[in-house]
């Protein structure tokens, strides 16, 4: 397998011309990828050119190609020319289709699709070139996602502005503005890898993203999204915002295992945020900062790991944001991957890359795709050392360090200060309440409120011969069974509003509840008596006695607590396994 690049110049026909002869005397397929300069002067009259000599001279070579911006040529970032790769492969067994799905997402057969994808053998990766929309776009992954693990799915968002609308195209037919066009590669022997590159540092608290819809975020914590610029960062609402606002981009946070990169493109008057790409309510996002020196370190244990796969051809889609970042070293990272391997690829407005089961756009990415055919070969040497930044940090990244520095130190303070609140108020075994928590709750309350309002209920239970259990099987079944309980518990009075549970000590229990119907509380110490009851048969039967009463007007706190354990001895000393109560 390798790679053949050329931009558009005055030996171009020549140049295909010998790359096809190359090609047809080896016997070997190959794909073409033409990438145009979204902002080219004259670039369809020029794109028609390249397109008429690809299709006279090499007819059966397939074609894919996009808008774009930073083409990738010769190891270096290209903004001038139209930019045409050819990836010849030299294996027979590796094959190439080149399809389009122009239509809308909504209008296509998602399981023919699907199952037409799945039946191809041996398919090894997907590449997509897309200008559909966010929406667009998640709706189509919710289709390749059900797809094989193994099967790598990435691409890029084609380039384009309010003055040059983005489009892709695939062989001589129309070029889309609205559509996508993709690559299914296959090969027994066809091994692909896919990789990406952030490198951003998180810095300050998280913040939930409490009101969004698609890329337009309007608030975080309850509050206009433009705050945490202006508030934090002292940017403005004015035409450098943009640029101002891409040195600190969101990372976001769906869950536990899937955070992405999203950058700001505008404010709107109502203090709203356009992002780069949908952010979903609820999500958490968190400021970041662009390090020079952490991004290359990613960007070193990134190709490290290329260099491991032993790839012959590498296809990067690189972050136009991310390009724009670097300024006058845009070149650095793609032409530290290039130094090593074969490159080819572009700057795109967005990154597609499957991980972890989902496939996203990414944003201020790099997404690295190595390919290869056969077992690996020689892996290069390579100097970690290599495109050391200087050492001489701005005041203002330093400064960035020592705050992001601080706020993880409190971060974690907070987070031990919450473990030893949660483990000072609840009960070790159980995950209840322990009884000072639980009681403290009863006179909080009870002093919080006054009169008609003063209306609250207790329920007192415990599990019958709990001794002659323990005795009989031991502490640890002992400790199950109060477990169990707790669980049972749990999960009936969580829907409940104003209930809560602890353990009062031992085999006790004490549910605590406000603002009821005397009949709701004791339909409530019925069901915990029956759920304990029925939960229990099928391993063994556990039976508990419940007392239950309410709090008087006129009375201390004491004497309710009184008369609820009063209760639980009569229910215990009249049979056991049965409510006592005066409700």
């Amino acid at each position: 397998m390798k790679l053949l690049q050329t931009s558009l110049n005055d030996i171009f026909e020549t140049t295909i011309q010998s790359w096809v002869d190359h090609i047809n005397s080896n016997n070997r397929i190959a794909l073409f990828h033409v990438y145009v300069p979204y902002d080219y002067k004259n670039k369809f009259e020029k794109l028609e050119y390249v397109r008429s000599v690809l299709k006279e001279k090499a007819p059966a070579i397939p074609v894919i190609g996009c808008s774009a911006t930073g083409e990738i040529l010769n190891g270096k970032i290209n903004d001038k020319d139209i930019v045409v790769t050819a990836m010849v492969f030299d294996d027979p067994g590796t094959g190439i289709e080149v399809r389009t799905t122009y239509d809308h997402t909504e209008e296509l057969d998602a399981d023919a699709v699907f199952n037409e994808v799945k039946s191809i053998p041996h398919i090894k990766g997907i590449e997509i070139l897309t200008v559909a929309t966010n929406d667009e776009f998640e709706n189509a992954a919710e289709i390749v996602d059900n797809l094989p693990e193994s099967i790598v799915i990435y691409g890029g968002v084609a380039v384009g502005d309010d003055n040059h609308k983005p489009f892709v195209f695939a062989g001589d037919g129309t070029i889309s503005y609205t559509g996508s066009a993709y690559v299914i590669y296959k090969g027994k022997d066809l091994h692909i890898q896919a990789n990406r590159m952030f490198g951003w540092k998180p810095i300050g608290y998280p913040l939930e993203v409490t009101k969004a819809e698609g890329c337009v975020v309007y608030e975080l914590d309850g509050k206009p999204a433009y705050e945490v610029y202006n508030h934090y960062l002292h940017i403005k609402k004015d035409q450098n915002f943009f640029y101002d606002a891409l040195e600190f981009p969101w990372e976001v946070s769906v869950g536990k295992d899937t955070a992405y990169i999203r950058h700001a493109k505008s404010v709107n008057p109502d203090g709203s945020i356009v992002m780069s790409s949908n952010i979903p309510q609820g999500s958490c996002v968190r400021l970041t900062f662009g390090d020079p020196r952490r991004i290359i370190k990613h960007t070193k244990q990134t190709i490290q790991m290329i260099l491991e796969f032993a790839p012959q051809v590498v296809n990067m889609v690189n972050c136009m944001g991310r390009k724009l970042f670097w300024a006058e070293n845009e070149d650095i990272e793609v032409s530290l991957i290039s130094k090593h391997m074969e490159s080819t690829g572009f700057s795109a407005l967005g990154e597609i890359l499957r991980y972890k089961g989902m496939s996203l756009i990414n944003n201020l990415s790099i997404v690295t795709v190595a390919m290869r055919e056969g077992p690996p070969g020689i892996v290069p040497n390579f100097d970690f050392h290599e495109a050391e930044l200087s050492t001489n940090l701005p005041v203002t990244a330093r400064l960035a360090i020592f705050i992001n520095t601080i706020t993880e130190e409190i971060m974690e303070k907070n987070e031990q200060l919450n473990e030893m609140l949660y483990k000072a108020s609840h009960d070790a075994l159980t995950g209840l309440l322990n009884r000072g928590a639980i009681e403290r709750l009863i006179y909080e309350n009870n002093e919080s409120v006054s009169g008609e309002d003063l209306n609250w209920h207790l329920i007192m239970f415990d599990v019958d011969d709990f001794k002659k259990i323990n005795d009989r099987y031991g502490h640890s079944k002992g400790d199950a069974i109060l477990k169990y309980i707790a669980d049972t518990l749990s999960d009936y009075i969580s829907d409940i509003p104003n209930a809560e549970a602890g353990r009062w000590g031992g085999e006790e229990f004490m549910v605590f509840i406000s603002g009821h119907e005397v009949s709701k509380v004791k339909e409530i110490a019925d069901t915990i008596h029956s759920r304990v009851r029925e939960n229990s048969k099928n391993d063994m039967l556990v039976t508990i006695s419940v007392g239950a009463t309410s709090h008087h007007s006129d009375e201390a706190i004491q004497d309710t607590l009184d008369r609820v354990d009063k209760f639980l001895y009569e229910a215990k000393e009249s049979g056991k396994d049965r409510v006592c109560t005066d409700l």
